[in-house]
């Protein structure tokens, strides 16, 4: 079966700022950002082959369903434990939230433990 290619790969509108300083601050030198984004440009690379590519989160948090409306939720590891978190709505892969360890282990208590 081949794999899926989404039509587009999006930011979503509320957390464009966010992707856009983790940008910025790589562009002006900062190793440990440098590093995120470096990892977020190959994970789009591999999101653009396959737009299923992420590990798939079967219990979509609150925040997702409730600020989003999401019904798949899909997460990739980044440098530094950073995880980008994105969705599949129709044809489009719309990457959502990128978050830190700390925030990653409040959404999720105890996986990985």
């Amino acid at each position: 079966m081949p794999a899926f290619r989404p039509a587009r790969i999006l930011i979503h509108p509320d957390v464009a700022r966010r992707y856009a300083e983790i940008e910025a601050a790589a562009k002006a030198g900062k190793k440990h950002e440098a590093a995120v984004w470096r990892s977020f440009r190959k994970a789009l690379d591999r999101v653009r082959l396959d737009g299923q590519w992420g590990e798939v989160i079967p219990r979509i948090p609150a925040h997702f369903a409730q600020k989003y409306g999401v019904r798949n939720l899909y997460c990739v590891d980044l440098a530094f434990f950073f995880r980008a978190f994105y969705t599949i709505y129709h044809r489009d892969v719309v990457f959502l939230d990128l978050v830190d360890h700390a925030q990653y282990n409040r959404w999720f208590p105890g996986r990985g433990r």
